[in-house]
């Protein structure tokens, strides 16, 4: 029951730290994204309706596929996003909102609370730049700082065992994404390595084209030669690392 739980608010933080990220590059910096409870709560005040439809609409389209996972958010709630006119202005939510504990609801250990505290840095480390590979190719063409921040939560975090996640996006064939991606993952598990991070502790897996975070061709074209890459499909070529297990 813990571990299900555990992993569901590792879930629904990356979920969240996604719609914050989609809401800034687009723009919107008003907006902040919350959660509480089985909800992703978008608060904020806004110049007009038009810009806080805009602003939501940001959001569902960044998550929709998160969102639709099982224990990850019920519901996208944009309701706290006023602006001049709206019926009630609401304040910003809380951060991190007050939960009451009933009786019976199983309480952290200090080894679980560990494990998501380095699933937490992990994945911000993650997120300080961008991990960039030779196009269609596994060696490493930039993000080695990111890495070498990755190294240090890994060597901090030494009690768990780290899955190094490799994805591509969804054009040209799906054997050849997979091997990629695994190739990649390798790629990664041989720098962290190299600065210190025992083997024993980092795995490769790749997972080619499978797990997308977003849909990089919408309009159903494909790959077009000569054609520079969508700024999607650069969104479902990642790196994601994920505690297993401890050691």
């Amino acid at each position: 029951m813990w571990v299900h739980y555990q992993r569901m608010v590792v879930l629904q933080e990356e979920t969240r730290s996604s719609a914050q990220e989609s809401l800034d590059k687009a723009g919107f910096t008003f907006a902040r994204a919350d959660t509480l409870d089985e909800r992703l709560m978008i608060s904020g005040f806004s110049v007009d309706e038009a810009t806080a439809k805009a602003a939501c609409s940001t959001v569902v389209d960044a998550v929709k596929d998160r969102a639709s996972l099982p224990g990850v958010f019920a519901k996208i709630d944009c309701r706290g996003i006023s602006y001049p006119g709206s019926e009630v202005v609401r304040s910003p939510l809380p951060t991190k909102p007050d939960v009451a504990v009933t009786p019976g609801t199983p309480t952290a250990t200090p080894s679980q609370q560990a494990e998501v505290n380095c699933q937490s840095r992990l994945t911000e480390a993650g997120k300080t730049g961008t991990i960039r590979f030779e196009k269609g190719s596994s060696p490493l063409l930039g993000g080695q700082e990111v890495l070498d921040r990755v190294a240090v939560v890994a060597k901090e975090c030494s009690s768990f065992n780290i899955e190094i996640g490799g994805h591509t996006d969804t054009g040209g064939a799906a054997d050849l994404n997979q091997r990629l991606s695994e190739r990649r993952a390798n790629t990664v598990r041989d720098f962290l390595i190299s600065k210190g991070v025992p083997a024993s502790q980092v795995t490769a897996k790749g997972y080619g084209e499978t797990q997308p975070l977003v849909n990089d061709f919408p309009n159903g074209n494909g790959d077009i030669p000569g054609q520079p890459d969508s700024p999607l499909r650069e969104q479902n070529r990642r790196i994601e690392f994920k505690i297993t297990e401890s050691n």
